[in-house]
């Protein structure tokens, strides 16, 4: 598939002059004008070594916020590629930056957790950024994610960690949770891992640990690791009595809890 039609700086800043909604990310989206956003895409995408080409690549993005990732993977030559969140498409200006770009990035509107029921195939990358530690569930989301990633594919999962927040237990396999919005002020904010045990949490999951990118200080400290499963069943069935779980999210209009 073609990537769509570049757009020219002008009309880009026409566009992001007229938009009412939060900017989440940081992502060009024209020649020399970016998105307002405080999370620069291109540094993930660096740190992440996401190919510069990902021609016939598909790539699903969970937790898309404005679609920045989704569409830069587009941009690339990935196809298809299927954004998903648990905000409707119009929350974050996904729906008007797609027509914007003239994109053909698939939106789902659903939760990690409902994977298996919201898509109809696997993907070669999985784009899993800024989303684990809002999760009161984290290992039943790795399970998921494991599940929607096609052999040989990579999932590429981008967390807070909490290893300066840890002192001297920083380098154990211990996560910090959070009661409230002691995170960034934030409550939705749930768990930050350290490093060592976000890197359990995946080996645990069958998901091999391939690369660890660590960057930041205090609140701010982040993780990145790209994974790809294992062979066979994940190492937590070997070692426990618990069976593979799904879940079906129960139906939750996010307007009544965000304004």
């Amino acid at each position: 598939m073609t990537p769509p039609p570049a757009r020219s700086p002008d009309a880009a800043q026409s566009f992001i002059e007229g938009t009412d909604f939060v900017w989440h990310e940081r992502f060009e989206l024209a020649e020399g004008v970016y998105a307002p956003g405080a999370h620069d895409l291109d540094y993930l995408f660096e740190a992440a070594e996401v190919p510069l080409d990902l021609t016939r690549k598909s790539v699903l993005d969970i937790g898309t916020a404005n679609g920045g990732a989704a569409f830069v993977c587009e941009r690339r030559g990935a196809a298809p590629v299927v954004a998903i969140d648990i905000y409707p498409p119009d929350w974050f200006g996904f729906d008007a930056i797609r027509a914007f770009l003239g994109s053909s990035v698939e939106y789902v509107t659903g939760n990690v957790y409902a994977l298996g029921s919201l898509l109809s195939r696997e993907f070669d990358l999985i784009l899993f950024w800024g989303v684990l530690y809002h999760l009161r569930h984290p290992l039943l989301a790795l399970d998921a994610v494991r599940a929607a990633v096609a052999d040989g594919g990579e999932i590429s999962i981008e967390t807070a960690v909490s290893d300066d927040a840890l002192g001297d237990v920083a380098g154990a396999p211990v996560a910090r949770f959070y009661r409230g919005p002691e995170l960034g002020g934030d409550s939705s904010n749930w768990f930050a891992p350290s490093t060592t045990c976000l890197v359990d949490w995946c080996e645990s999951s069958g998901l091999r640990v391939k690369r660890t990118h660590v960057w930041g200080e205090g609140d701010m400290k982040r993780a990145m690791v790209a994974v790809e499963t294992t062979v066979g069943d994940p190492e937590y069935l070997s070692a426990s009595y618990e069976v593979p779980l799904t879940a079906s999210p129960a139906d939750h209009d996010v307007r009544s809890w965000r304004g």
